[in-house]
């Protein structure tokens, strides 16, 4: 029997077309061991596809019968091909990261097939410096950016001496633990609608609350957004940039301004659309919002598959001038959205969150977005990852790249992952809509460095 998808998961199905593919991916850089041998990433590909059986959820096929996959559900594809899913590339001399770059843009343009599992992986060698890649994407009806990084960091070795099954591998499955019932006593009929008409309400009001707030406040929420040049129709053409930023470094800087790392991220994408804009001279008078994901699961439950977030919207202080104002205001409207997240209860999020995502799909699905004013300006997510250095097969990953989603009407995302002591970058766009978007690794570091030289 299928299992029945979400409505949040249906959505990402429906905004499908040409020109938005619903995948999210990462791409991650390995350092080939020392004395390697000469057949090192043939022994690697064999490694990732000889595999006996496929765990969830990546053997798991979209089945749909109605228009817009409105009956989506979840079955287990029985004639899985593992050689379609993972692939073995190689770059063109000489290697750099921007002839890696190139290819992760094209390779996260094109859709994957709906009628297989909803994803793909790509062993990337010639890389200078004696490195490989893997980039893999999936659906994001299959997982959240977030849980996707999960489930590929949590099934990667601690150790070079340990050897673990590859993500998909089957006997992921068989060592998965039931997950511990709750205890709770069954709800009854009418006790549940009542229930459930208490939490529509009361998540629905919060949303109220929100919209009434002051136009020029800090404190955002959907619809308070100026429309930009990042707010227009997309094409299916991409360009992803990617760079890594030392973690101590933010944490001292944040140590100097009284913030968090989340706030010097967030004033860092501020100064660099700021600088963008005044580049492309289409800064606007009003602050750009950014949608910021976050996360409503542990690491534990993302092999579950599916979304669990919600959104808040933050003010990013493009229109101030000064950087320690600029960072003030970002503080005051992520103060603002978290005093009000964590005054919610679970079952009011989660109306919440449909209440504040049905219009960006309809938006999609109806052809409006990137002809109306946006909900907001673009998605900028910050996503935990591991503190410890971790290997794939023995060899070492040095790093981690997200890589996101564009939309119409918000053809920009950025993403960052931590990992061991860097934050690392993912910026994401379409290319026709956005030039240069590689220009904004160096308004990163200028917008850091002067919040470092603020006294």
């Amino acid at each position: 029997m299928a299992k029945k998808l979400s409505i949040m998961d249906s959505g990402w199905l429906m905004m499908e077309t040409r020109e938005t593919p619903m995948h999210v991916g990462g791409l991650a850089l390995f350092a080939i061991p020392e004395e390697a041998p000469a057949d090192y990433m043939e022994s690697i590909y064999r490694y990732l596809v000889d595999v006996e059986g496929i765990c969830r959820p990546f053997n798991q096929k979209i089945q749909s019968h109605l228009p817009l996959r409105m009956d989506a559900g979840w079955v287990e594809d029985t004639s899985f091909d593992i050689d379609y899913h993972v692939r073995h590339s190689a770059l063109p001399r000489p290697g750099r990261v921007r002839e890696l770059l190139a290819l992760v843009s094209r390779l996260h343009a094109q859709r994957l097939d709906p009628s297989r599992p909803l994803w793909e992986s790509y062993l990337i060698e010639g890389l200078e410096g004696n490195r490989f890649a893997l980039y893999t994407k999936m659906h994001h009806s299959m997982v959240d950016g977030v849980a996707g990084m999960y489930l590929m960091q949590s099934r990667l070795a601690t150790s070079a001496q340990d050897r673990l099954p590859v993500p998909w591998s089957g006997k992921w499955e068989a060592e998965r633990k039931p997950r511990k019932s709750s205890g709770a006593p069954a709800v009854s009929g009418v006790s549940g609608m009542k229930n459930t008409v208490n939490n529509l309400r009361r998540g629905s009001g919060q949303l109220v609350d929100l919209l009434r707030q002051p136009r020029d406040g800090n404190v955002k929420t959907i619809y308070r957004a100026p429309k930009t040049q990042l707010n227009r129709r997309v094409t299916g053409a991409r360009r992803f940039a990617a760079q890594s930023w030392s973690l101590p470094r933010i944490k001292a800087v944040a140590k100097q301004h009284g913030g968090t790392v989340n706030d010097i991220f967030l004033a860092m994408c501020g100064g660099a659309l700021r600088r963008y804009l005044l580049s492309q001279d289409s800064l606007p008078d009003d602050p750009l919002v950014a949608q910021v994901p976050v996360a409503l699961r542990s690491a534990d439950q993302a092999a579950d598959g599916g979304n669990a977030i919600t959104t808040v919207q933050v003010s990013l202080g493009t229109h101030i001038d000064d950087p320690q104002a600029r960072l003030d205001a970002i503080q005051d409207s992520m103060k603002g959205v978290k005093s009000r997240l964590g005054d919610m209860q679970k079952a009011e999020i989660d109306v919440y969150t449909v209440l504040t995502n049905v219009p960006l799909s309809l938006g999609q699905v109806t052809g409006l977005s990137g002809r109306v004013s946006p909900m907001f300006n673009l998605v900028i997510s910050n996503v935990p990852g591991p503190k410890e250095t971790l290997y794939l097969n023995g060899a070492e990953m040095l790093a981690t790249y997200p890589v996101s989603l564009v939309l119409h009407g918000y053809a920009l995302n950025i993403t960052v992952v931590s990992y061991k002591d860097s934050l690392e970058f993912g910026v994401i766009g379409c290319r026709d809509t956005l030039p240069h978007i590689q220009r904004f690794l160096d308004y990163f570091e200028a917008s850091l460095a002067e919040l470092e030289s603020q006294a």
